[in-house]
């Protein structure tokens, strides 16, 4: 859908901001709103409850999603900023992850992390317009632009606060954000509905391998009990195993050496693999390797934090820096990609036994007790090679519903960025939708 364009513009007078409508004012946000203006003080009673939102708990979608109920004394040292009703959080660090929200309705003792710039409105500026404002990709940019330090970039909410932007009337400002309510739910809806797809797909995905890893691909096979309750029934002909008597693993030498900022320093062409799960494991390459797997390849395992017992398969020459382990058969009747599949439901299993006040942690001589089935070897061959053409079709199926989630959240930042800065005229529509 096209929208129009506002009959006149003006040279707004700042460089990455462009022309506006005629009619609007570009001023500085801290004169047309106040900043951080109450703070719980030191000597609030130890025992005071409190609700608090933590930078984690935001995002630009679902705004303030999750709270905290604890005593003032349990409470973090950032537990202090105030917040009252018609306010917009805007956290000061990694703003890029957009943790924005504007207050609706907050309990008394509703209290946000000082990593938040609580930004009040004046007279002159509507809490909703307001909120549109700052998650508009020209504002969060600027915030990028003035922020400092690397792992970590954070602004000074005074710096934040003397962003200019682009100001029309309060009646515009209610006319554009009654238009971006109601534009950006409905591809909310359409992206809720794409990503309800990828969990059903995913779930799908687990389940076509744990059926085809514990049952076979024979419908007939006799089964038999295996008296392990993540395997069930299994095929009559299949064994039960230990994995210590078919497999070892093993850890780098040299996990404590191989940092990021030392592989940074002696880049080469082997990779790096951690227990990070970004860029599929690979932390960084090093000139010289540890482990060379050309031929069968090798399983790869993260072993701490919430993503331990990741798994992949891996081929070829490598290092293993920290919080990551390999996996390789002993025995020439395992097929390692056969095994790739199969510890996928037992490592989904064992994960969901961890409570979840514990942080999860995958040893070697864990492994070494786990049990398994074993099928006869051109059997595994068969499985996964069923398997990777499964997989390889929900994983295009995922890929697409994924896409379309990202071309949705595009659309939506492009069309706030659009409408608070003039580039089209909503007012004429959000009249006619309130009609």
């Amino acid at each position: 859908m096209s929208f129009p364009r506002y009959p006149a513009y003006k040279d707004s007078g700042v460089e990455w901001l462009g022309d506006v409508p005629g009619q609007w004012e570009v001023v500085p946000l801290k004169y047309i709103s106040t900043h951080n203006d109450d703070v719980l003080v030191e000597s609030t009673d130890p025992n005071n409850e409190i609700t608090y939102v933590d930078i984690s708990s935001v995002d630009g979608v679902n705004g303030i999603a999750t709270k905290e109920t604890m005593s003032f004394s349990a409470a973090p040292s950032r537990a202090r900023r105030r917040v009252r009703h018609g306010d917009v959080i805007v956290s000061t660090v990694r703003t890029y992850l957009k943790a924005i929200a504007v207050v609706r309705d907050p309990e008394d003792s509703l209290i946000v992390s000082t990593g938040f710039a609580v930004i009040r409105p004046r007279d002159e500026l509507t809490p909703n317009y307001l909120g549109f404002l700052v998650f508009a990709s020209y504002f969060v940019e600027q915030i990028i632009v003035r922020s400092k330090g690397v792992s970590y970039p954070a602004i000074n909410a005074g710096e934040l606060v003397a962003i200019s932007v682009p100001l029309p009337s309060p009646p515009e400002q209610t006319a554009i954000a009654a238009f971006l309510d109601r534009e950006t739910a409905k591809i909310d809806g359409l992206v809720a509905e794409q990503r309800r797809l990828i969990d059903l797909l995913k779930e799908k995905r687990h389940t076509v391998i744990s059926h085809a890893v514990t049952k076979g691909l024979n419908p007939d096979a006799p089964m038999k009990p295996s008296g392990i309750e993540w395997l069930g029934d299994v095929p009559e002909h299949w064994e039960l195993r230990k994995l210590s008597q078919l497999f070892r693993a093993g850890k780098g030498k040299n996990g404590q050496k191989l940092t990021k900022e030392y592989c940074a320093a002696n880049e080469g062409e082997y990779p790096v693999y951690s227990g990070q799960t970004e860029n599929e494991g690979v932390m960084g390459t090093w000139d010289q390797f540890e482990f060379d797997f050309e031929d069968t390849g090798v399983l790869f395992s993260t072993t701490v934090g919430a993503k331990a017992m990741n798994l992949q398969q891996l081929f070829g020459r490598f290092s293993l820096s920290q919080n990551c382990m390999i996996i390789w058969p002993t025995s020439s009747r395992c097929i390692t990609r056969f095994f790739f599949y199969h510890l996928q439901p037992l490592f989904r299993y064992q994960r969901a036994m961890i409570p979840d006040h514990m942080q999860a942690s995958f040893r070697v001589e864990d492994l070494y007790g786990y049990f398994i089935a074993l099928p006869p070897s051109e059997e595994q061959t068969a499985i996964a090679a069923f398997l990777d053409r499964e997989t390889a079709k929900l994983d295009e199926l995922i890929d697409e519903a994924q896409r379309a989630v990202d071309l949705l959240q595009e659309r939506r930042t492009a069309l706030i960025s659009a409408a608070v800065t003039g580039k089209i005229d909503v007012r004429g529509l959000a009249d006619m939708e309130a009609a």
